[in-house]
């Protein structure tokens, strides 16, 4: 196989050529994982159909923490498969103070319980439940520990498995019979839907992907029975069947921290010439969205006040300008290049 064939079967298998339903996304690609909200759901935007994406298509998902630590969206119902028994992180730490301190562990859980005793009456939003504290006794200066939005109670309930976050909203609700999957078959059923989902990939981007060491992944690759392929000398493993080739699109607008680059080590990524590694993947650790033509990503893009800036990696030609304009028309009718 050369790796224009596998551009094609890999863009194929993420959605990004024929539209997918949000089940298959979660299922097929372990949901859809960003450092922001707003670029999660551009991930989700970029692989439904116009029609999926303008009706209540997120109803069903919830926003948690898995796999690299950042917002990650995937099914109500599949709480129990990333929230798995024994993982290495999003851990429950409501046994413990609060990182800077200024809580400790007896304060956290009474304050988890006070939230937790509030649910009876249905999910609520982020400000009535500080109002509820507030109200309790809370100090300003432990709201902002408490109710911090990346290590505060909602991570450490979460982690316990006792809540749940809206995807899109900042309301929470009680998790009830949550019960974890035990270790194994949890990593087991993740690791495939990523050989399956995103394959072929090589070693080195599933350790990427995982944040795992060779051996750790080595051993989930046997236990699946992975099929290997040679890519242009490069040797690549899936898990199912793979797609024929088809034409790739000549413009494909990419959401920030898509799969496309979380999937495939930064290094190493046939989709963009590594000399512009930088302009993807900044020092802060952003992934930004950008811009694939005929195969390769040659820009970033962004959003701002209704027009979308468009910022290429090296000099373009004005013939590429007008098919980048034409395609993204119907989606993002003003445009800019910087």
């Amino acid at each position: 196989m050369n790796t224009l064939e596998w551009k094609s079967i890999v863009l194929q298998k993420m959605g990004l050529i024929e539209p997918m339903t949000v089940n298959e996304i979660c299922r097929k690609h372990n949901g859809v994982q960003a450092q922001f909200q707003t670029y999660a759901t551009e991930g989700f935007k970029t692989r439904l159909s116009s029609e999926d994406f303008a009706s209540d298509w997120s109803q069903n998902l919830v926003r948690q923490w898995s796999i690299r630590g950042t917002v990650h969206a995937y099914l109500k119902e599949e709480i129990p498969l990333y929230l798995y028994e024994g993982r290495n992180y999003c851990k429950p730490n409501l046994h413990q103070a609060s990182w800077d301190g200024i809580l400790s562990a007896e304060e956290k859980n009474y304050y988890a319980q006070l939230i937790l005793h509030s649910f009876k009456s249905g999910n609520k939003k982020r400000e009535d439940l500080k109002m509820i504290c507030r109200e309790d006794g809370l100090s300003l200066e432990k709201e902002k520990t408490l109710f911090n939005a990346w290590g505060g109670i909602f991570f450490s309930l979460v982690a316990q498995g006792l809540i749940y976050q809206e995807y899109g909203q900042r309301v929470f609700g009680l998790l009830e019979n949550y019960t974890p999957m035990a270790k194994e078959a949890a990593e087991l059923e993740i690791a495939r839907r990523y050989f399956s989902g995103f394959g072929p990939v090589s070693l080195r981007d599933a350790r990427y992907y995982f944040k795992e060491n060779n051996s750790v992944i080595e051993t989930w690759m046997k236990k699946l029975d992975l099929t290997s392929i040679e890519v242009d000398g490069k040797t690549r493993f899936y898990s199912g069947e793979l797609h024929d080739p088809v034409a790739i699109p000549r413009v494909l607008f990419i959401a920030g921290f898509d799969a496309l680059l979380l999937s495939l080590e930064k290094r190493d990524n046939p989709f963009f010439d590594p000399r512009f590694i930088r302009n993807i993947y900044t020092m802060t650790g952003i992934l930004k969205p950008t811009i694939m033509l005929d195969g390769q990503l040659v820009a970033t893009w962004r959003k701002e006040k209704g027009v979308t800036y468009i910022k290429p990696f090296s000099q373009m030609k004005a013939t590429d300008k007008k098919i980048i304009l034409q395609t993204a028309e119907e989606k993002h009718p003003k445009i800019a290049f910087e």
